[in-house]
């Protein structure tokens, strides 16, 4: 195994920069515009002053506002100005956080802990969500000690079922989750439905607006078609909205937002009991560098509702356009009715493998995001544009048909040889009685390369999409395991 020792003394500043440097010429090249997932970008004058506001705050520490008194006028203003857009009354609150994760693991715990105080029937409290909800919810229920009950979608449109969310519904239940919008589809779940109806009951409702709450409400003043989905609709008792998405603020940032202080203080945790300072958290982290929150209030000062409005028109008219575009090739079809800038499209044909279609795309210098077949849906390829993609709708479409008739032509075909001498009965019968030692065997098979990620995603991509949910997770947390384990 593979180990760094620590330098024994200090290297040139140069020499450091042109190792890091180096070391990124293996990731996404985002800044072509033609990658559309994780990354968030738009014009590069605004990202660079987005991070110098934040530089400027890479130190401060935010554990201790009375010591650092700017960081908390800055929270306070940002949380103010997305609760505004949020259409949050007078009383509304919140607090950044670090991700959308830690927004919904916050709204989790202030469930349980509101039912802790004021349902003492509740012994073992459980939150009821869409199947197309974030698995953050999955993994807030895990650290939590919570359960969670995910119901299935609307087949065609992908929205939650309410009839189903509300018969799911027992004396446990402490809050139910809608997405505005879910990531996968892009499609707002009926919160006006759903909220009311979890009020009725005395649950909290969340709102997952991580990816759509700094989008829909820009893109509801342009007057596109946006369902109610936020503070506006009655029952809705909390949101979390990314600011580091299309907020276009620098990752690290994004905010929880509740319909009052009251509820917030659910989410507070205090510990008094150790001989040093008292400790008082409103979120996960206690130490916490003040740049995400400086960059934001910088970007929302910069931009103002007209420059975001500008940015989601662009990206909304480029969604339309490549949506339309993809519905109108054969082998394409797009899922569901998406309300904003992503959205998931999938193959028509047997005869075309989306895993393949992934892959020819990146050798023409796109990425696009593969996902798997679930009982919800089937494999598919996702879109999330961003402001710096939309100049390159045209060229992606053009690239797709391009793709598709070579694939479809035979050219290119892997999927016939996916497990090339290793045929799906054997795969299972290793996962029967898999260890992580047997990871050497698939590595062998599958190769990989200098960073020591696989070699041939499709190959792995159609592995995968034989398993069932908990073979995949078994093999990805062995595979993910090993690869933190030592350098590369």
């Amino acid at each position: 195994m593979r180990k760094i020792q620590f330098p024994s003394n200090g290297e040139d500043k140069d020499a450091i920069m042109a190792n890091l440097k180096a070391m990124k010429k293996q990731d996404l090249n985002w800044q072509s515009g033609k990658v559309f997932s994780y990354i968030y970008g738009t014009d590069e004058s605004v990202m660079e002053m987005a991070q110098e506001a934040y530089k400027l705050y890479l130190t401060e520490n935010g554990l201790d506002p009375s010591s650092f008194p700017s960081l908390l006028k800055l929270e306070t203003e940002v949380i103010s100005m997305v609760a505004g857009l949020l259409n949050g009354g007078q009383e509304a609150t919140g607090n950044c956080t670090s991700g959308g994760t830690e927004s919904v693991i916050l709204a989790v715990k202030t469930a349980r802990d509101f039912a802790r105080a004021t349902r003492p029937e509740v012994t073992n409290p459980e939150i009821i969500v869409p199947v197309t909800a974030h698995p953050c919810f999955n993994k807030a229920a895990h650290y939590l000690g919570v359960s969670i009950k995910m119901i299935p979608v609307d087949p065609v449109t992908y929205r939650a079922d309410v009839k189903a969310m509300e018969a799911a519904i027992t004396d446990q239940t402490i809050m139910m989750v809608g997405s505005a919008p879910s990531y996968t589809h892009g499609v707002i779940d009926p919160i006006d439905e759903l909220a009311p109806m979890a009020k009725s009951r005395g649950i909290l409702f969340h709102v997952d607006s991580c990816v759509g709450g700094m989008y829909l409400p820009f893109a509801k003043m342009l007057g596109y078609d946006i369902p109610p989905f936020d503070f506006s609709v009655d029952g809705v008792t909390s949101i979390s909205c990314d600011l580091h998405k299309y907020g276009y603020v620098p990752k690290g940032c994004s905010s929880i937002i509740y319909k009052d202080k009251e509820l917030r203080q659910y989410q507070l945790f205090a510990s008094a009991l150790w001989p040093g300072y008292a400790l008082v958290n409103p979120t996960v982290l206690s130490s916490k560098t003040g740049g995400p929150m400086a960059a934001a209030w910088a970007m929302f000062h910069h931009l103002g509702i007209e420059g975001y409005k500008k940015m989601t028109k662009a990206c909304q008219e480029a969604t339309i356009q490549l949506t339309q575009g993809i519905n109108a090739i054969p082998e394409l079809k797009v899922l569901g009715e998406p309300k904003m800038s992503l959205f998931t499209f999938t193959t028509t044909t047997d005869a075309l493998n989306v895993f393949e279609l992934s892959e020819a795309l990146s050798k023409k210098g796109w990425f696009v995001q593969a996902q798997l077949e679930t009982p919800a849906s089937p494999a598919s390829l996702h879109i999330s544009m961003t402001d710096h993609n939309t100049p390159h709708v045209p060229a992606l479409l053009e690239d797709l048909k391009t793709c598709i008739a070579e694939l479809t032509s035979g050219k290119e075909n892997k999927s016939k040889e996916m497990l090339m001498g290793l045929d799906s009965s054997m795969i299972q019968l290793m996962l029967a009685d898999f260890n992580p030692d047997m990871l050497d065997m698939l590595e062998t098979f599958l190769g990989t390369n200098e960073s020591g990620m696989p070699e041939d995603m499709v190959m792995i991509n159609n592995l995968l999409n034989g398993l069932s949910a908990d073979q995949r997770e078994m093999l990805l947390k062995a595979f993910v395991n090993r690869m933190f384990t030592s350098p590369k």
